[in-house]
């Protein structure tokens, strides 16, 4: 496993030079009347459009509240670490981030884009990545739903590729129940029996879940389908779900 993200920057670049023009001569007419005199500092009216900044205001002060920290400037190469992976988009860009401590587990949620013209025309580029460390994690495994929700452009690469690597369901774990709703590779049925407890996998099925799911040893990557906000009411949905998932692995 990669080592721990380092702390974004204090602070950002240092501000522009100040302009080295004067401002304009005035004109050498006098005025034809007085000018009025100044309003006050800071009045007149306000400006009456929608508050530009209240969605990351909203965002801080939600974070602040639960202890946890958000970043502008995530390390894309500790994320791009993870990888390969089977199924979770490649990242190419991360945008924000955000990290949060749950005694033994540590969690990186970050928003992330893939560099796939079509996906980004498509407005599917985007999404929301969970990164989970925690000793509990014994196996690899990977999952991916099936049945829709990841987009257009992933479904029509998956109903492809579906034609031409058809699988019987069941072959990898032996539970065709699960293997109906969910692609899985697991290196052997042993380890995927260890990656993927029989409570975790009931969970996931009754649960409705729409996504993939990566794990190894000591490590998870879960990126749900078709989320694409980083906004309170998202992650803590996204964050209640990761724990759910810790918690279906005993401790060690």
């Amino acid at each position: 496993m990669a080592q721990q993200p380092p702390a974004p920057p204090a602070g950002g670049p240092p501000p522009g030079a100040p302009p080295q023009a004067y401002p304009p001569v005035p004109s050498a007419q006098a005025p034809a009347a007085a000018p009025a005199a100044p309003a006050a500092w800071g009045a007149g009216p306000q400006p009456a459009g929608p508050d530009p900044y209240a969605a990351d205001r909203a965002l801080q002060d939600w974070a602040a509240a639960r202890g946890y920290q958000l970043g502008n400037a995530p390390d894309l190469r500790w994320y791009q670490g993870w990888y390969p992976c089977i199924y979770a988009y490649r990242i190419t860009t991360a945008a924000r981030e955000l990290r949060a401590t749950f005694g033994e587990a540590a969690l990186w949620v970050l928003e992330g884009l893939e560099d796939d013209p079509v996906k980004r025309a498509t407005g599917e580029d985007r999404h929301v990545f969970a990164f989970l460390t925690s000793p509990r994690f014994p196996a690899r495994a990977a999952v991916r739903s099936k049945g829709g929700g990841s987009g257009v452009v992933d479904e029509i690469g998956f109903g492809l590729s579906s034609l031409f690597n058809s699988k019987q369901a069941g072959g990898a774990l032996g539970d065709p129940t699960f293997e109906q709703r969910f692609d899985v590779t697991v290196p052997s049925r042993q380890e995927g029996d260890a990656a993927l407890p029989m409570h975790l996998r009931q969970m996931l099925l009754q649960g409705g879940w729409k996504g993939i799911l990566e794990l190894r040893q000591g490590g998870l990557v879960a990126v749900p389908f078709n989320v694409r906000g980083f906004d309170p009411a998202t992650l803590d949905w996204l964050i209640g779900l990761i724990g759910q998932i810790h918690s279906a692995f005993p401790a060690p």
